[in-house]
C-alpha cells in the first residue's frame, strides 16, 4: 500500500473507468484522488490568453497593464489547496512533494515546447539554496534538459518576492544576472517557474535574457 505525500493516508487502487480516465490518475503513488482533487487544472477553464489567469475576458487588467505581449502557460490556479503544498515543498523544505507534480508537468512542457526552444528555470538566490537545499522550480522539471544561464543575486536582507505587496513587487530592483551569455545569444527561451502572481519575476528574466541577445521569451509556470 503507498502513502499519499500531502495526507500521508494509505493510497487506495481505483480501478473505475472514470478513474483511469482522469486526470486524477496521474501520479497516483504520490498522491490520493481526495488530495489531487483539491487543485485545480485550468484546462478548460476561462482564463486570459496571455497569462492564463482566470477571468471573463480575453485579456486580464494585469495583462492589459503590462502591455508587453509576453505570453505565459500555467497549469494549475493558486487555490488554498496549491498554497497548503507550497508552504510544505517551497518553505519547509518536503523534497518529496516535488513528485505530486513533476510528471505531470514536465508533460505539460513537452508538448508545449517548440522545437526550436531552450527551456531556462528561475533559479533561486545562494542564501536560499543553502538553507534549503534545493531550487523547487528544478525539482518540478526533473528529467528535462535545460540551461542555467541565469543566477539570482537577491541579498541576504532584502525580501523574497513572497514577502512583498503587489506594489513592491512590481517596484523590486532586478536581482538576475546572466552567468553564460554565449549558451543563450541567438536563441528563443522557454522560461520556467512555479508560481506567476503579478508577472515580475518572469519579466525581469526576460529583461536580462534579451539583453544577453535572446531572440524571443515566453513562459510556463506550474501555477497561476
Amino acid at each position: 500500500m503507498k502513502t499519499c505525500l500531502i495526507c500521508s493516508k494509505d493510497i487506495a487502487n481505483a480501478s473505475s473507468l472514470e478513474f483511469i480516465l482522469s486526470f486524477k490518475r496521474f501520479n497516483e503513488s504520490a498522491a490520493c484522488r481526495e488530495c489531487f482533487s483539491q487543485f485545480t487544472l485550468l484546462e478548460g477553464k476561462k482564463i486570459c490568453t496571455t497569462c492564463s489567469k482566470i477571468t471573463a475576458s480575453i485579456e486580464c487588467s494585469d495583462c492589459k497593464s503590462w502591455n508587453d505581449g509576453l505570453i505565459n502557460q500555467s497549469m494549475f490556479q493558486y487555490n488554498a489547496m496549491m498554497r497548503a503544498f507550497f508552504k510544505s515543498y517551497k518553505f519547509q523544505g518536503d523534497y518529496a512533494l516535488r513528485l505530486v507534480f513533476r510528471e505531470r508537468f514536465v508533460n505539460f512542457i513537452k508538448n508545449s515546447i517548440k522545437e526550436n526552444e531552450q527551456i531556462v528555470p528561475i533559479p533561486i538566490d545562494e542564501d536560499t539554496m543553502k538553507a534549503r537545499g534545493f531550487n523547487q522550480v528544478t525539482g518540478l522539471i526533473e528529467g528535462l534538459d535545460f540551461l542555467n544561464v541565469l543566477s539570482n543575486q537577491r541579498t541576504e536582507n532584502s525580501k523574497h518576492q513572497f514577502q512583498r505587496n503587489r506594489e513592491e513587487r512590481l517596484a523590486h530592483v532586478n536581482t538576475f544576472k546572466a552567468i553564460d551569455n554565449h549558451a543563450i545569444d541567438g536563441q528563443n527561451v522557454l522560461l520556467v517557474d512555479d508560481i506567476y502572481t503579478t508577472g515580475t519575476t518572469i519579466r525581469q528574466a526576460a529583461d536580462v535574457l534579451k539583453k544577453q541577445g535572446v531572440r524571443t521569451v515566453r513562459s510556463i509556470t506550474l501555477c497561476r
